[in-house]
């Protein structure tokens, strides 16, 4: 998700954290992590049990789609993003308004 990384200080400075997870492994994502200097922390979610939960969707077999969630301070989530392909990355826009809007509320 390299627009996240990116954005990453506009997320910060809506007193924001950034998670990304991965359905695979760690070994996979260290081999990514060499690659790429990414400032938010990065989960494994080996089974993908986690992105069954939240209705992610896996296409041919293995591969997860991007998919983004913005969750309030109360545990509700503001907003969904699920790409329709394992290339489609989210923008960074609507999450950043969504966020925008909620800190606003508080």
């Amino acid at each position: 998700m390299a627009q996240l990384r990116h954005d990453y200080e506009k997320f910060k400075a809506l007193n924001t954290e950034v998670l990304v997870m991965v359905p695979n492994g760690p070994y996979m994502i260290n081999r990514f992590l060499k690659s790429l200097s990414i400032p938010y922390p990065i989960l494994t979610d080996k089974g993908a049990k986690v992105a069954e939960q939240y209705f992610q969707v896996k296409q041919f077999f293995a591969i997860g789609t991007p998919t983004l969630f913005v969750v309030d301070q109360t545990g509700k989530i503001a907003y969904t993003f699920y790409a329709k392909s394992a290339l489609e990355e989210p923008s960074s826009a609507e999450p950043l308004a969504v966020l925008n809007k909620l800190g606003k509320r508080n």
